[in-house]
């Protein structure tokens, strides 16, 4: 081999051993540009298959489906250091806006219509600092609801990253955002969801240093943020209520005539026979907090009188129904 022919080899692979760098740096360079993408893609997915495979068992499973679940909403509480414009009216509103229009088979109070929201204006507590689940289940027991929602901003954090590789590397800033949701049983005063929701956003180097400066978040990008957790929040507690058993509530009890919190609103009718199972055990758990444990059934009843949110019922079978007592359609 002559040395020309020598140094043309060599001058190729410098030129391939060149192209195969950049295409690696251009590779390496849009993974870091799509990563965030593609896994909030993958999270997507993977939440669909889930609630598909929920909506498919359920539907085996429950024989109520037709039975709507009342969910009531309690005050969503800015927990967080720093002061963000609007949250608890975006919750507070958007939240039931959301999960009725999006949600079906359940049912949640509008703001202003004499739900939980109107009569509760902030959880009840045990003196040591932590929601009564007991006390909530017994409010949520009176008005009918299956399941009632409390949340709170927990957090928001300022994140910066360095982004991209060697000469193309720049400093990126995020907003993190984390909202606690938790959803509590009314049946048995537990809680059925407890969960930290994220959502992180892209935001602008001015922006970044005004709220270092002044310790103050204000700025649209943040609301629709918070806008676009509502259907995570809200598909999530849709799909965790829905996977319970329908659960109705006896308030009154006289002379084999019962009143139940529950009418034609989510879906009774007049002629069905209710289950009546006995409620009356209570158990203490740690910090003071007591839980209905679910007893035996007890008899039926069977509905002579129905309204929108209440209905009257008459003895079919059994004694000892009490005030108290659980029911679920036959």
């Amino acid at each position: 081999m002559t040395p020309h022919n020598i140094r043309s080899g060599l001058f190729r692979n410098r030129i391939v051993t060149s192209i195969l760098i950049l295409v690696i740096c251009l590779l390496v360079f849009i993974g870091c540009t799509i990563k965030r993408k593609v896994e909030q893609t993958v999270a997507t997915t993977t939440k669909t298959v889930m609630n598909t495979t929920r909506t498919i068992t359920r539907t085996f499973r429950l024989s109520d489906e037709d039975l709507k679940r009342k969910v009531g909403i309690i005050n969503f509480e800015n927990n967080s250091l720093r002061a963000s414009a609007d949250f608890a009216t975006i919750f507070h509103r958007g939240l039931p806006e959301y999960m009725n229009e999006h949600c079906e088979g359940i049912l949640v109070d509008e703001p202003g219509t004499g739900g939980l929201l109107a009569l509760v204006k902030e959880p009840p507590k045990l003196k040591s600092g932590h929601p009564d689940n007991y006390s909530l289940a017994l409010l949520g027991r009176q008005t009918g609801h299956n399941a009632i929602v409390t949340g709170s901003l927990e957090d928001i954090r300022i994140n910066d990253e360095l982004q991209g590789i060697w000469w193309t590397k720049d400093t990126h800033y995020f907003v993190e955002v984390n909202i606690r949701v938790e959803v509590n049983d009314t049946r048995t005063a537990t809680k059925l969801l407890d969960y930290t929701f994220v959502r992180e956003i892209e935001i602008e180097d001015l922006d970044y240093r005004m709220i270092q400066k002044s310790n103050r978040i204000r700025f649209p990008e943040l609301n629709d943020t918070l806008r676009k957790l509502l259907a995570d929040i809200g598909s999530e507690i849709c799909y965790t209520v829905k996977d319970q058993p329908w659960t109705g509530f006896i308030t009154k009890a006289e002379e084999d005539r019962y009143t139940i919190s529950s009418g034609t609103a989510i879906g009774l009718k007049q002629g069905d026979i209710l289950e009546v199972f006995d409620s009356s055990r209570i158990i203490e758990g740690v910090g003071g907090q007591r839980f209905f444990t679910p007893g035996q059934q007890i008899g039926e009843i069977e509905i002579v009188e129905i309204s929108q949110d209440q209905s009257k019922a008459r003895l079919v079978s059994g004694k000892d129904i009490l005030k108290g007592s659980t029911v679920r359609r036959k």
